[in-house]
């Protein structure tokens, strides 16, 4: 049994490791290219492919990080449940935070409204998505929404990236605190 929960332990704290290294690496030397780069279109379809591979791989490796850090919680005896397992599981969800909140209220309060900068209202009949707030009405991409968008979202990873990393420290100190 001890040794399913030094692998949980391990397992969680890798994968918390990783998740706060793609984050950083994504803030700090992935979107920045794509901000130089000199057309606003091939930006826009590069970032919303980039944006859908970070997410499966955040999802996958905060799924795999929060549910090998409870597990070895749970599995611990109840003298060796240290709280630094649900203070890193804690940190795992605080950085997806956001997007449980915007996927499970959604958009609603945005929706129809106008923003004065682009002129035109950028909403179209039917559903709302992010991709949608950066086209205008005539198919086009608006290349300063691109920009702001994707500055944006840089700083929400390095955020993330925050979060993660004090979550991933604290679990790493942890494990050495227990000799696992």
């Amino acid at each position: 049994m001890s040794r399913t929960i030094s692998i949980s332990k391990f397992v969680g704290t890798i994968s918390l490791g990783l998740l706060t290294g793609v984050s950083y690496t994504l803030s700090t030397t992935t979107v920045p290219p794509l901000l130089a780069l000199p057309s606003a279109t091939p930006a826009h379809s590069t970032f919303r492919h980039l944006r859908a591979l970070t997410q499966r791989h955040q999802v996958f490796l905060s799924t795999l990080s929060a549910s090998s850090l409870v597990m070895a919680y749970l599995l611990s005896p109840s003298h060796a449940r240290h709280p630094y397992l649900l203070y890193a599981t804690l940190a795992t969800a605080v950085g997806w935070g956001n997007e449980a909140y915007s996927k499970i209220w959604g958009k609603a309060g945005q929706k129809g409204v106008v923003n004065e900068k682009r002129g035109k209202s950028m909403r179209k009949e039917g559903s709302w998505t992010e991709d949608e707030e950066w086209v205008n009405e005539e198919g086009n991409v608006n290349g300063e929404v691109v920009r702001e968008g994707m500055e944006g979202w840089r700083v929400k990873q390095g955020i993330k990236a925050g979060i993660w990393g004090v979550g991933w420290v604290m679990a790493v100190v942890g494990m050495w605190g227990d000799g696992a």
